[in-house]
């Protein structure tokens, strides 16, 4: 579990938005998964929880989506607007806050969480959080690095290896499974639908863009991508 300490630790790993961003083909991937992953999009409200530069949401925006783009970092949410086209800004609000003190009394129909819980305090509060913000019959996509799968364990001892190796202050991520964000949710009245997986492969990032994004997409597109051990789980409210 994340200490109040590391809290700090993991707001200060994203406030500069560039190391995150940096030739990182996996934004991209999850953009197109989430559009694959959702019914339909079109006059609905949306919020984008830790929404990094709104790659992910803002194209939904465009569908004629109402979206709260929702991150700790402003640096992140300046990265967000300068990505929101003209013709959809009016629909595109903004919050700056820690998710820990986001508080709405608005209810979405659908919610992202999306490269969030391994980086906060209390990933069951959270999940909690998310299934509050979700109207009736609305739905949550939530991202994971699921331990119950051996390159998911493996990606997490890879993270590890690096931040024993490194100067730089990090934080420690969350350990979780599909099966107890499942259970989770379920005892709030959210149930699983739909998932997609896909294989985080470290080091990748050190290679030019054009090599990172041919080899993601290589692996991606075989079978292999349905034993990785990074998840985007589409639960709905029935």
């Amino acid at each position: 579990m994340v200490t109040i300490s590391e809290r700090d630790r993991a707001k200060n790993a994203f406030a500069d938005p560039q190391p995150y961003l940096r030739n990182n083909p996996y934004v991209d991937l999850r953009a197109e998964a989430v559009r694959r992953l959702l019914p339909r999009r079109e006059g609905l409200s949306i919020i984008d929880l830790g929404c990094g530069d709104g790659r992910i949401s803002i194209p939904l925006a465009t569908d004629s989506c109402d979206l709260l783009l929702v991150d700790s970092s402003a640096g992140m949410l300046d990265r967000a607007r300068s990505n929101v086209p003209t013709g959809a800004m009016n629909r595109v609000r903004y919050e700056c806050v820690d998710l820990a003190d986001f508080e709405s009394r608005q209810k979405f129909d659908i919610v992202l969480c999306i490269g969030v819980l391994a980086h906060v305090r209390n990933p069951a509060a959270t999940l909690r959080q998310i299934a509050d913000l979700v109207g009736p019959h609305g739905c949550a996509v939530v991202q994971l690095t699921d331990d119950s799968y051996c390159l998911g364990r493996l990606t997490h001892k890879v993270g590890e290896l690096r931040r024993r190796l490194s100067d730089a202050p990090s934080h420690t991520l969350n350990h979780m499974t599909l099966q107890s964000v499942c259970s989770e949710l379920q005892s709030t009245g959210l149930h699983l639908l739909n998932s997609y997986r896909y294989v985080f492969v470290p080091g990748l990032r050190h290679l030019p863009s054009p090599m990172t994004r041919a080899v993601v997409r290589a692996v991606n597109g075989s079978s292999l991508s349905q034993r990785g051990g990074e998840v985007l789980a589409l639960f709905t409210r029935t």
